[in-house]
């Protein structure tokens, strides 16, 4: 079991991540103020952040870069999760350190799959 951080400020997209985490048996915590994200990663230290790209304030490639850039949470597992499918978005969080990127809308089977093979690393 992985503790899991769910970052995004929709809240329908938090309750479906929730579900489909908590489904598989993972430990699930979330924030949807972008602001705080950073706070509750060095707080929670999950195994694992799925991190969406368009948020207001601080968006999604900026607190990758955050995380990355930091010695004591730069081992964590970030997947980017983003409607957003261009290859410069793709290229963008790759270069923030990202470590797996998923479009939405998401396909629980499809998800779980890339969290297991992400946690498996």
């Amino acid at each position: 079991m992985a503790k899991i951080l769910v970052i995004d400020d929709d809240f329908e997209t938090i309750k479906l991540l929730e579900a489909i985490i908590q489904m598989e048996g993972h430990e699930v915590h979330s924030v949807h103020e972008s602001r705080n994200a950073l706070k509750v990663v060095e707080d929670l230290m999950p195994t694992l952040v799925l991190l969406d790209i368009m948020m207001p304030e601080i968006n999604g490639i900026a607190i990758c870069k955050l995380i990355k850039s930091n010695p004591h949470l730069k081992h964590i597992k970030v997947m980017m999760v983003s409607a957003l499918s261009d290859e410069g978005t793709k290229r963008d969080s790759l270069h923030a350190g990202a470590d797996q990127f998923v479009t939405k809308p998401i396909l629980p089977r499809i998800l779980i799959h890339q969290i297991n093979d992400l946690l498996a690393e």
